[in-house]
């Protein structure tokens, strides 16, 4: 592993604080890029209501730059291990800022498309991979599961602040408004992560080649099960707040869901990521795959009751933080720290394959036939996932050079 003197400028004085200001601003940039996708709840309605449309076409929308994000971190990832991650977390601050200022000058749904989508969902993708990839060679083994768990910390509290803030601000300026505020935000929060990033060119030596990756039966099964969990762990994101709302939920409190999951995540990953180096991570995402299957089931049978969805997200917040934070730990295990940025985004791609699958279809299922077939479904892939994630996944190592 690079050592932290290799983060410096040549002649740069040795700063043991070096570290955890990178795991600051890599808190920063995921609080901001996470926190802005995973409000789009709440700008759902504005959004379909302005542009004279219906749930499913702007559902899709949401599912659009998710998939945008997934494959912008396969690419992103994969860079961010050969050159660093500065270069490419500025390109993320400049495009998450335009995507934002476009979609709240769009006048027609392609346009927001073409701006939230895109834009905003690759800038999500360059940030993510390449900064868990930074932190990786930033820490050492035992402090690297603190150190993940503080960055990961950074999505569910954007989750949290960012759709009540969000709320707030539609309320008084509009959607377009609030997109706008939020463009000026995401520039200085994610350029300051950029200046945090690698400051030399790192060596290729030991990279994974993808053709490796993709014979390995133990990350098929493992991409597999996240293609399963991707419908049933962005439906949450994208229609608590509608379903709470439909089901006669305070507006505030229908709001609050998603924060509420943020919340519950934040103390979870902070908890996982202190654990991190005690327990097995592969076990500590099958116990996460189980526990937002039950955050579905609950909200399934909920029929709008606060108290039932209220325990839904947080479910739904200890399973999310519990995964995203035990994931890095188990393919830097398989791969090795150096393929860490590179390998995770390939990983994530899966999950942008059952977001396209999720939010957009269950936006269609519920303008046709209401929310309960819609959550009953990504209920059912939800159990099919964890029943994959089951499976023994004993492999030799893959190592191999570029």
């Amino acid at each position: 592993m690079a050592s932290t003197s290799s983060l410096r400028f040549p002649g740069e004085p040795e700063d043991a604080s070096a570290p955890w200001s990178i795991a600051a601003a890599a808190f920063a940039a995921n609080f901001v890029t996470f926190g802005i996708l995973f409000s789009f709840g709440v700008f759902l309605t504005p959004i379909a209501d302005d542009l004279d449309t219906t749930t499913g076409p702007v559902a899709a929308l949401f599912s659009t730059a998710v998939c945008t994000y997934y494959a912008g971190g396969a690419i992103g990832g994969r860079i961010g291990d050969r050159y660093g991650a500065r270069l490419l977390v500025g390109v993320a601050a400049v495009a998450m800022s335009a995507g934002l200022l476009l979609t709240a000058w769009s006048n027609a749904l392609w346009q927001t498309y073409a701006a939230f989508g895109v834009l905003v969902g690759l800038a999500t993708g360059f940030c993510y991979p390449s900064m868990i990839g930074l932190i990786g060679r930033s820490f050492s083994e035992r402090r690297r599961p603190a150190a993940m768990g503080f960055l990961l910390a950074g999505v569910g509290a954007g989750t949290l602040v960012m759709p009540l803030a969000s709320h707030a601000l539609i309320s008084r300026l509009g959607w377009r408004q609030t997109y706008a505020v939020l463009a000026a935000v995401a520039l200085l929060a994610i350029g300051w992560a950029a200046t945090r990033g690698d400051r030399v060119s790192l060596p290729t030596a030991g990279l994974v080649r993808v053709t490796r990756l993709v014979r390995s039966r133990r990350f098929l099964l493992f991409f597999a099960a996240v293609v399963a969990i991707g419908p049933g762990f962005y439906a949450p994101v994208a229609f608590y707040n509608d379903y709470a709302v439909d089901r006669g939920v305070a507006p505030a409190l229908a709001a609050a869901l998603i924060g509420i999951s943020g919340a519950t995540s934040v103390a979870a990953r902070l908890a996982c990521g202190a654990l991190g180096h005690r327990a097995d991570p592969m076990w500590l995402c099958r116990a996460a795959f189980a526990a937002m299957t039950a955050a579905l089931a609950i909200w399934w049978i909920s029929d709008g009751n606060p108290a039932m969805l209220i325990a839904s997200a947080v479910a739904h917040g200890v399973g999310w933080a519990v995964w995203v934070t035990a994931t890095p730990s188990v393919l830097a295990g398989w791969y090795g720290v150096a393929n860490l940025g590179g390998v995770i985004g390939i990983h994530y791609t899966g999950l942008g394959v059952g977001a396209l699958a999720g939010p957009a279809v269950c936006g269609f299922i519920i303008d046709a036939s209401g929310f309960g077939p819609a959550i009953g479904l990504v209920t059912v892939t939800s159990l099919a996932a964890l029943g994959l994630l089951m499976l023994p996944m004993r492999e030799a190592a893959v190592t191999g050079s570029p």
